[in-house]
């Protein structure tokens, strides 16, 4: 029972980290902050001259006074926004996955920051001198490390994770504007749409009744491939719903996003085509491991039980690139190729 309540942790961790888990410029200063939002953020307008006004994730204005040249960015998916956005010189701090070449697309990029930051330590942030700090909703639920900051002299924009890609690219526009660049943030967009554009084309004549139907299956499988009892739904609000919509398959799991289900209801009812497992497990440490799905497979044909799944059975049990399939950032839209060509392989030769 410890082992498995201390994968839960790690695991927590993780997602605290991904999700919401040189020369300072003076702070700039906000005109509202935002205890907790869960709204899309969207652009409020034209980036260019400072100073800018942009939403935060409940709607309310965010001034910016002045270019930010001392960003903070408490998770991984508004990092891989930010680090291709501006130039690493300006932003200060990251969480400490920021770097994790197994979790994050940018890892090469943020290796030239130096600072590392824990949002559960305000004063990590505030020693940093930041102007600029970007918060995801699920790390400030109460609204603490944001008065903190601000009474600190950093402007906080609180944003929502995303879960789609309308929702990807309107948070995208938010940061282009915040930081000063606009035109790296459409050209980011339009990267987005392209990408998204080429496997729709190769799509195009699959039918809705040749569409498979795919399931995204986490359970924990220790390195011993011992189910350590983990199970979570990614139903329809979920990112994994935007990419399986994308790459032209049928999520067919209803359940809430996050909730536990059963492998009754799986097998019974939801019978998937296509499986889809994590590429990673966690170590005894904490470690990430990158197996590319081997220990959960593993386990999974030798559960009695989702063995006799057809995805099992035709052994359609895949693995996406894990610093893809995790992100919410513009690079969940590299992993739609990915699945799409798993799941028809004829029409991507």
């Amino acid at each position: 029972m410890k082992k498995v309540l201390a994968l839960f942790l790690v695991v927590g961790l993780v997602l605290a980290a991904l999700c919401g888990c040189a020369q300072n410029a003076a702070p700039a200063t906000s005109t509202s902050t935002s205890a907790t939002a869960s709204a899309t953020t969207t652009m409020s307008t034209t980036a260019g001259a400072f100073p800018v006004t942009v939403k935060d994730a409940s709607g309310q204005d965010v001034v910016i006074k002045s270019m930010p040249q001392s960003i903070v960015s408490t998770n991984v998916w508004s990092a891989e926004m930010l680090l291709d956005l501006v130039s690493a010189s300006r932003i200060k701090g990251l969480s400490a996955w920021g770097d994790n070449e197994v979790l994050s697309a940018t890892a090469d990029k943020a290796k030239a920051v130096t600072g590392r930051i824990n949002t559960t330590e305000p004063e990590s942030i505030v020693a940093l001198k930041p102007d600029l700090v970007i918060i995801d909703t699920f790390s400030d639920p109460d609204g603490a490390l944001t008065k903190t900051l601000t009474e600190a002299g950093a402007v906080v924009l609180q944003m929502a994770s995303p879960t789609d890609f309308s929702q990807i690219r309107a948070a995208i526009a938010t940061l282009a504007a915040a930081t000063g660049e606009a035109a790296k943030g459409q050209a980011i967009i339009d990267e987005i749409d392209a990408k998204l554009k080429a496997v729709s084309d190769k799509l195009a004549n699959l039918s809705e009744e040749k569409k498979l139907k795919v399931i995204y299956y986490e359970d924990y499988y220790d390195q011993t491939g011992s189910n350590a009892g983990m199970l979570a739904a990614y139903g329809k609000e979920s990112p994994f719903q935007a990419v399986a919509d994308a790459a032209g398959l049928v999520n067919v799991c209803t359940a809430p996003t996050y909730s536990t289900i059963s492998k009754e209801k799986i097998i019974g009812e939801w019978k998937p085509d296509l499986l889809i497992v994590p590429a990673v497990t966690f170590g005894q440490a904490g470690e990430v491991v990158d197996d590319r799905g081997a220990t959960v497979i593993e386990g999974i044909k030798a559960d009695p039980l989702l063995k006799t799944l057809p995805a099992v059975q035709n052994n359609k049990i895949f693995a996406l690139t894990e610093k893809y399939r995790g992100s919410t950032s513009q690079y969940m839209a590299d992993v739609v190729g990915e699945l799409a060509a798993i799941a028809y392989p004829e029409l991507f030769k």
